[in-house]
């Protein structure tokens, strides 16, 4: 593991450590924006069953704060176990725990208590199946992503991309009991998302990455090579995307939407891998960000309009 010694910028270690900790260091911990985008990927994933109906107001609440509770416990972990890494890196290294304002006690506690209340509220308030998805998300985004594969493989991401992926599943456990083809979809819809997302991430602090020796992709295998993989990932979303129609689960109001928003993420994507240089690599990031919210979105709207129609 990579030690908390390294040298960082003067000036910007005496700025972080004159201030004193807050709230905003503390909420910067889980991930606000994450955890709010797991939140999201749960709405669809508990709605659909739900044919004639609304869920209950409680079992709504239980769904979605548990499902938040589960992913910011994860989140604090992943700050716990990268504290090392993100000291070395540009980007992260005024974060809490590398800056000193947050001890890695306290951050291990936090986690625990968040991890533990969203397990128990998912548990007793929907069912079993979805606190136990709940709590395998969490584990295998810190033990198998943060602690072993984003450390040793170029596959990190696409591997560990399954750990972000269990929100809908959630959320289908939690009104069901149990999962079915449809979740699955919805799972595979963010799987086959979070390459393209995260590695237009790594493109722009390429730099950084290696200077952590973490193995991201444009690291090992260089620019070209991840442009290219991005956009086959962003195609493989059309059919997944136009699945959940084709199956009955979502209509027109769905469907149109989310594959205009399928169709502007492969033109991105292609026009960064064309464009031979990395400058277009975070306007795709931040779409990637708002395409998640736009195609989920759009299909907790259709299935409310079926509902409530």
């Amino acid at each position: 593991m990579i030690t908390n010694s390294v040298a960082l910028n003067q000036s910007a270690e005496d700025s972080t450590k004159s201030r004193k900790v807050s709230w905003r260091d503390y909420l910067q911990l889980t991930k606000p924006t994450i955890s709010m985008l797991v939140v999201v990927t749960a709405v669809p994933g508990f709605l659909l069953p739900f044919s004639d109906r609304l869920p209950s107001p409680l079992l709504a609440f239980a769904v979605l704060f548990g499902t938040w509770l589960a992913s910011a416990s994860a989140a604090v972990f992943n700050h716990f176990v990268d504290a090392d890494i993100d000291a070395f890196m540009t980007r992260t290294r005024a974060r809490p725990l590398p800056s000193g304002r947050v001890s890695q006690k306290t951050a291990f506690a936090m986690a625990t208590l968040l991890g533990l209340v969203g397990f128990f509220l998912l548990y007793f308030v929907t069912t079993p199946l979805a606190a136990w998805i709940s709590v395998a998300g969490n584990a295998f985004y810190v033990l198998i992503y943060t602690m072993y594969l984003k450390r040793r493989t170029a596959q990190n991401i696409v591997i560990g991309g399954a750990s972000g992926a269990v929100g809908p599943l959630i959320g289908w456990a939690a009104a069901t009991g149990e999962l079915s083809l449809a979740a699955w979809v919805l799972f595979a819809l963010i799987f086959l998302w979070t390459p393209p997302h995260f590695w237009a991430l790594a493109l722009k602090y390429k730099e950084d990455y290696a200077r952590a020796k973490v193995p991201m992709m444009p690291v090992v295998k260089g620019d070209h090579s991840t442009r290219w993989q991005m956009f086959l990932y962003t195609v493989s979303l059309v059919p997944t995307v136009a699945s959940l129609t084709w199956m009955g689960h979502a209509g027109l109001i769905y469907l149109i939407p989310s594959m205009a928003l399928t169709l502007w993420f492969c033109w991105l994507a292609w026009r960064l891998f064309r464009s031979k240089d990395n400058a277009a690599a975070m306007p795709l990031f931040h779409f990637s960000c708002f395409y998640l919210f736009g195609v989920f979105g759009a299909l907790a709207v259709d299935r409310l309009i079926a509902v409530l129609g």
